[in-house]
This record gives structure tokens, C-alpha cells and sequence, in this order.
């Protein structure tokens, strides 16, 4: 039940979000639109920002979940650049946004956070040299800064060209990377 009522307030966001800037939807609009108590509201989410997190997870990067890490990465990047073109407006809003707990600052710590735990996945128990450490991080938040200027330049690039390239990009030396791991090579050459 929680889930659904979750789900519904993330619907009701992105109906008023076609007639409303992002900005001006307040909590009480919400609740109005889904049928909701306040109360209803705050036992999901901290606050309009949360909710925020929660439509990026379940809407637009549904692959990057961290209890799933059997990902084929091109696959999961075009999914979620397609879901990110879909709702653009929202994408676009949420990410202008600059304020305590924002959209923004979350796509950056969700992504390495992933990728560390992803990467770590593939290389297996022993604990990966920090050099993996230092270009998973790299790469992550350079996918991160790409993305966020393909959403805020209204996406010049179709999704399929800028998955290619982030991950053409992210595997580069790799392989020389993960020569010492549980699965070797480039675990972006299982992308493409």
C-alpha cells in the first residue's frame, strides 16, 4: 500500500508539473490531487526534494537500483537517457534547482556510489587498488557533469550517441584496470 500511495504522489508531481513550473507545486497541491493527508505526505518523503530522488529512481534511472548490480551499462545509460528525454521538463527543472538536498547533488553521489559498488562487484572479493577507486570516481562524476549539461542544453545529442560515447569514454584503460579481478577486461565492452 505504501508503495502505491508513494507512486501516486509521484504522478500527481508530474501531472502538475505540465501546467506548473516545478518550483511553484507545493505539498498541498499534491495531497489535494491524490486525495492525501499532509500527513500521508510526510510519512514517505522528508520533503518536496525527496519526492524529487524518488521520481529520478523509479522513473528515469530504474537499472542504476544498488541491490541490482547486474547491469549491461550502454543498456541501462539508453534507458535511463530515454526516461531523462521523456520527462525532460521535469529533469531540467529538478536540476536547475540549487538548494539543500537537490536533484543536482544527488545525481552525483548516486552515481558513484553505484559505480563503486558495481565496479567492486565485478572485481570480486579482494578489495579494489585505489587507482580503480580514483577513475571509478572520475568517470563517474564526469558522466554525471555530461549528463546534467545534455539535460540543461535542452539534449543536442540524441540518447542512444551520448550512451555510446559515456561509454565508449568510461572504458577506456579498463581493462589494464581490472586485469587482476574476478572478471576481467572492460566491464564496459559487455555494453556494446
Amino acid at each position: 500500500m505504501s508503495q502505491n500511495n508513494k507512486e501516486l504522489f509521484a504522478y500527481e508531481f508530474l501531472l502538475l508539473l505540465e501546467k506548473n513550473s516545478l518550483e511553484s507545486i507545493n505539498i498541498k497541491q499534491l495531497t489535494t490531487k491524490s486525495g492525501l493527508s499532509r500527513q500521508s505526505f510526510y510519512n514517505y518523503f522528508l520533503d518536496k526534494n525527496d519526492l524529487i530522488q524518488f521520481i529520478y529512481e523509479k522513473y528515469i534511472i530504474p537499472d542504476f537500483d544498488e541491490n541490482n548490480l547486474n547491469i549491461n551499462f550502454r543498456d541501462s545509460l539508453l534507458l535511463s537517457f530515454k526516461n531523462m528525454k521523456k520527462y525532460h521538463r521535469f529533469m531540467k527543472e529538478a536540476c536547475m534547482k540549487e538548494d539543500q538536498n537537490c536533484l543536482k547533488d544527488y545525481i552525483f553521489n548516486h552515481c558513484e556510489t553505484f559505480d563503486l559498488q558495481w565496479h567492486q562487484k565485478l572485481y570480486g572479493k579482494k578489495t579494489m587498488p585505489k587507482e580503480l577507486v580514483f577513475a571509478t570516481k572520475y568517470h563517474a562524476n564526469a558522466s554525471s557533469s555530461m549528463t546534467l549539461s545534455w539535460i540543461i542544453s535542452d539534449m543536442p545529442i540524441p540518447p542512444a550517441e551520448l550512451a555510446t560515447r559515456i561509454t565508449e569514454m568510461r572504458g577506456m584503460g579498463m581493462e589494464k584496470m581490472f586485469e587482476k579481478a574476478e572478471t576481467k577486461g572492460d566491464p564496459y565492452k559487455f555494453s556494446r
